[in-house]
């Protein structure tokens, strides 16, 4: 295997850089406030503003300048650089990339809205970010710890709300991009507001043959929304979006064969994944009297995937072909007013959520066809959820607030097999109060100190209670339940912000995968693990080093351990303990741009390995060049549109590394691609 890069040159800047950032700060007047607003960590819908200096939380917000100077192609390849995030690719192909935060593997920890609508699947509580156009967000905040007082079930690690853009100034692009692998894009935006109206567009389209065999593919993304202001601040909004993917799944390596060539691919040429997913929501907020004020939204999902699965057994045992199509109602109420010093919040939400689903085995000697006449399983699961909540944010003075909220949720998960018929249909009902409160001082303008304490949940799935008999479904697994405490301190200035938190997380009942083989789970089983306590540290610095270079430099401590049972002391599968991230971006003269940006994800424990007996995986250091040139803008008036160019190269050292390894009988590690390239135009009007 080739070794880790040594760190030793990136760790240099990344101080180099905190220590800008600490200097600069440190020589800013401390009246002069960072004005960050935050809309909707505050209440569970976009409602009344409020400033982020307000909330009990380690908050993040990535707005549209800061997505434009990344680069990124998804938001996974976005959110990887923020504090306390880790990205991990199961299947291989480096697109379909889960996203965790504080140490809650495989995605399952995080609450994930677009625009106030969940879009966390019902059915594993996993969230495709890679379906959301990039040219559609407009900004993304980040909100890390326990927030089920707000969020519901599933927000142990916390919550990523996306916000889409809205048509202001008639406005147009268009870029054009291609690089290694025969990797292409297109891109493509519309916005404008007329009178009342508002209306936005964006489309985009991927392609590309792969970095290793049957990792290639493509995907087609649209948005559109079109909005009403309809009198006295009130504004009526529907918003389209839609995601055609059809990518292989190359799947995992031994480690020998990771360390002969990471960019093979032994097993899995047949294995993918061809999903299309199509969401439409409806939005109103606005002043409705009496010094009310009300969000809602109602939203309905439709999905479908088609997955094939082979891999080293092929020969002998066939594969699996699995077609799924399932759809989810879901809507969201709330009410807000604004009393003396209080600002109070509540409402209630629901969701309504089933699969259907049919599988096929595959014959060894055509381990990639069946026959769609002899389907070897048919079920349909479902989720029913539905929780009220309230909130009491309360400005006690200029310098003090105090928030108090309460949730109370209650979950039904059912399950239908007709064929084989071997697992009786059942169901489960799941009911759980949250808590959420919080103290923020605020000793000088500059400045913020805060506390905090919540609650969350996470009722299991219906894959993880029913839908997969003999290959790790069980019935009786319990809810997880988190109780979290969180401390923080933020300094911001008209240049600068620095956030910094410590927390503490402990979770009874976290459900895992035991692989251990009995009779009656010959593959393993989902299980309760007696304990988990998630302790950590993070720090987030971002500011302008001069007039036209900015910077920032995050990094994250986790210490995620099992507290009782067999496992105790042992360290939970896939979670670095540390992770840091640092670059700069250079506004040169004459419209030319420079970024540099490096990553340093370290060792984890493989997945499966709950016991700690296997090697780990190994650290990976990553590093980016991105270099634009755009035209100046045209002065006021002007017709001409704007040209753009850009060139960049990631992984530009050639690391060879894994994000994810796992114990299935021997370790396992799925490939990260090496050193690629990708150039391209643009065009803005």
């Amino acid at each position: 295997m080739r070794r880790p890069i040594p760190v030793t040159a990136l760790s240099t800047f990344i101080l180099v850089t905190a220590t800008s950032e600490v200097s600069l700060a440190l020589a800013q007047d401390e009246t002069t406030p960072y004005d960050e607003t935050v809309v909707v960590t505050s209440t569970r819908l976009e409602d009344k503003p409020a400033p982020k200096s307000d909330v009990p939380a380690h908050v993040t917000v990535v707005d549209r300048e800061r997505i434009e100077a990344s680069g990124a192609r998804n938001l996974q390849d976005l959110l990887v650089e923020e504090a306390g995030i880790a990205l991990i690719d199961q299947v291989g192909n480096d697109v379909q990339k889960t996203l965790d935060l504080r140490g809650f593997a495989g995605g399952k920890g995080v609450a994930v809205f677009l625009d106030g609508a969940r879009l966390n699947d019902p059915r594993n509580n996993a969230v495709a970010l890679e379906q959301v156009p990039l040219d559609a967000v407009e900004r993304v905040e980040i909100t890390r710890g326990p927030a089920a007082a707000l969020a519901g079930g599933g927000a142990e690690a916390g919550v990523v709300r996306i916000i889409t853009r809205r048509g202001t100034t008639p406005a147009a692009s268009v870029s054009v991009s291609g690089g290694t692998w025969n990797t292409q894009a297109y891109d493509g935006t519309y916005g404008g507001r007329f009178g009342r109206f508002d209306v936005f567009g964006s489309g985009s389209y991927d392609t590309t043959d792969g970095f290793r065999p049957n990792a290639g593919g493509r995907q087609a993304r649209f948005y559109a929304s079109g909005g009403v202001d309809v009198g006295g601040e009130r504004h009526l909004s529907l918003s389209l979006f839609s995601s055609d993917l059809d990518y292989g799944n190359p799947g995992a390596l031994s480690l020998a064969e990771f360390e002969s060539d990471p960019q093979q691919n032994v097993y899995n040429r047949l294995d993918f994944t061809d999903s299309v997913d199509r969401q439409a929501s409806l939005t109103f907020q606005g002043p409705v009297g009496a010094g009310f004020s009300v969000a809602a939204h109602v939203a309905f999902r439709d999905d479908r995937a088609s997955t094939l699965s082979t891999g080293r057994s092929a020969s002998v045992f066939g594969g699996f072909f699995l077609d799924a199509e399932g759809s989810a109602w879901s809507g969201t109420g709330q009410a807000t007013r604004e009393i003396g010093g209080h600002r109070l919040a509540f409402g209630a939400e629901a969701l309504d959520g089933d699969t259907d689903s049919t599988g096929f085995f595959t014959s060894p000697s055509s381990p990639g066809t069946y026959d769609p006449s002899a389907p070897a399983s048919r079920n349909t699961a479902g989720v029913t959820s539905a929780g009220v909540f309230a909130q009491d944010a309360w400005s006690i003075s200029p310098r003090w607030n105090l928030t108090g909220g309460v949730r109370a949720d209650r979950s039904r998960v059912g399950y239908d097999e007709s064929i084989p018929g071997t697992v009786p249909s059942d169901e489960r009902t799941f009911s759980e109060v949250s808590l959420r409160a919080g103290v923020t001082a605020r000793p000088t303008d500059a400045a913020e100190i805060y506390v905090s304490y919540a609650d969350a949940f996470l009722p299991p799935t219906p894959e993880q209670l029913f839908a997969f008999p003999f290959f790790g479904s069980n019935p009786e697994l319990k809810p997880e339940d988190a109780h979290a405490y969180e401390l923080g301190a933020r300094v911001h200035g008209s240049a600068y912000s620095i956030d910094a938190a410590l927390f503490l997380t402990d979770t009874r009942n976290e459900i895992i995968f035991d692989p251990t083989p009995t009779p009656s789970d010959p593959f393993g089983t989902n299980v309760n693990a007696a304990a988990t306590r998630r302790l950590g540290a993070e720090l987030a610095a971002r500011g302008r080093l001069g007039a036209r270079v900015s910077a920032f430099a995050n990094a994250a401590y986790t210490d995620a351990t099992f507290t009782a049972g067999p496992d105790d002391g042992s360290d939970v599968p896939l979670v670095p303990k540390v992770r840091v991230a640092a670059g700069l971006d250079a506004a040169l003269p004459r419209g030319f741009g420079l970024r540099i940006d490096g990553l340093h994800v370290g060792s984890q424990v493989l997945d499966n390995d709950a016991g700690n007996v296997r090697s780990r995986l190994e650290a990976y250091t990553v590093a980016n060049v991105r270099a634009t040139w755009e035209r100046p803008a045209p002065g006021s008036g002007a017709r001409r549109g704007t040209p753009g160019v850009f060139i960049e190269a990631r992984n530009v050292l050639d690391e060879g590394y894994a994000t994810r390894g796992i114990y299935a009988g021997a370790d396992f590690v799925t490939p990260a691609p090496g050193r690629r390239y990708l150039a391209g135009v643009s065009w803005r009007m």
